[in-house]
């Protein structure tokens, strides 16, 4: 095989990164239309609305779901400034790359941040951290609850219910799973639950998620000044474009706050709907599946995940690369055969690669090439394994499901 271009035989390359992820033809279609006024009442009515109320599903919750232009590092900004006033007691869990995000976040806020770490990839100490919320008694607490850096998936019930406990609001960061794990967001006690539209949503990058529940909305009512951002603010959303039968301010004509893409709307109506004509249930479930197969695969060629067995993510996974064997190495060869993984981040860039189980992708159609391919880099940079064992282990986990 060396010498041979093979990504050539194929249309693209196979995004299997943690996002973003690869599209649906149904969501490429739906841009696929002309122009649209963004300030059009038909718009929102027919295409914003209806696409925010069906987002409730979707993220489990009766409160609203609010959109913006962005990313999901957009849905973390917007919510800390939005809430988050100088001075403010704020835990920040930090368990690897974007935990550290979210400090300098609430940090550039002006909240007084107390960290509770754990090391990368490994369980949070809940009974320490209620005591550090017992001792700090914050306004705010917040999670990475799928770590993308590592693999690792935390408890956001358990965390969830302390907060609701130590009267303080939950930020989860769920840009990572949110459409691919069961997220309870009513149930869990979460406050801000934050995403973006290119990953699990399985749609393009550009859109920013938020779901707020009611106390969020009445601590932004209760700000000292006004946010520190005009365009993100998401008290605006209550203020200009919620009725007031769902708790808003806006009579009239309903405004936008800040301008909204219509193509990337177009996408995320498509993609909603394809989430609901499948059953989250069955989608969660499908994640879980295509994950298990995937790491009964990377056993069979005595691979290692990076994140402690009980964290394993079901749609991001880390692996430890063999003594001998550079991440970098591994990504590039993979690209050469037309699928695109990437490696760890800061600490981890050389020892680990990083791939995404998402959407689409959580299938036996995209894991079992994928599975291959990394056992065809691996063994062409010297490291000795059996890919045919390991496609049998992962194929027999999906025919057991099937």
């Amino acid at each position: 095989m060396k010498g041979v271009e093979w990504r050539k035989g194929g249309s693209h390359q196979i995004l299997m990164i943690p996002g973003p992820t690869e599209v649906p033809w149904r969501v490429i279609r739906a841009m696929n239309q002309p122009a649209i006024m963004q300030y059009d009442p038909g718009f929102d009515v027919e295409i914003l609305d209806p696409t925010l109320l069906k987002l409730k599903q979707v993220f489990q919750t009766d409160h609203e779901v609010i959109v913006l232009p962005g990313s999901g590092r957009t849905a973390l900004e917007a919510s800390a400034l939005s809430v988050i006033e100088p001075g403010d007691r704020v835990v920040v869990t930090i368990t690897g790359v974007f935990g550290t995000l979210m400090r300098e976040i609430v940090e550039r806020a002006g909240a007084q941040v107390t960290e509770f770490r754990a090391e990368w990839g490994q369980p949070l100490d809940l009974d320490a951290l209620e005591r550090t919320l017992k001792a700090t008694r914050p306004k705010a607490l917040t999670l990475v609850h799928n770590e993308t850096s590592t693999g690792a998936t935390y408890p956001a019930d358990q965390i969830g219910k302390l907060a609701q406990e130590h009267n303080c609001l939950f930020l989860a960061d769920t840009v990572s799973s949110l459409a691919g794990l069961d997220i309870k967001t009513d149930q869990w006690g979460i406050d801000f639950n934050m995403a973006g539209s290119q990953k699990c949503l399985a749609m393009p990058l550009g859109l920013a998620l938020v779901a707020v529940s009611q106390r969020a909305w009445e601590a932004m009512e209760r700000r000292s000044r006004k946010a520190s951002t005009l365009a993100y603010d998401l008290l605006s959303w209550k203020k200009q474009w919620l009725p007031p039968e769902r708790g808003g301010r806006a009579t009239g004509h309903r405004r936008q706050p800040i301008s909204m893409p219509p193509h990337l709307v177009l996408a995320l109506r498509e993609a909603v709907e394809i989430i609901l004509e499948e059953g989250i249930e069955h989608r969660f479930e499908r994640h879980r599946i295509a994950s298990a197969a995937f790491r009964a695969g990377l056993g069979a060629m005595k691979l290692s995940l990076f994140a402690h067995p009980t964290l394993a993510s079901n749609t991001v996974t880390g692996i430890q690369m063999p003594n001998g064997v550079s991440a970098p190495s591994v990504v590039k060869r993979m690209r050469d055969y037309g699928i695109v993984v990437t490696s760890g981040i800061e600490k981890t860039r050389e020892t680990i690669i990083r791939i995404g189980i998402m959407g689409i992708t959580a299938s036996p159609q995209y894991v079992l090439p994928t599975l291959a391919t990394l056992g065809w880099a691996l063994r062409d940079l010297g490291h000795r394994l059996d890919v045919g064992e390991a496609l049998a282990r992962a194929e027999s986990v999906f025919s057991e499901s099937g």
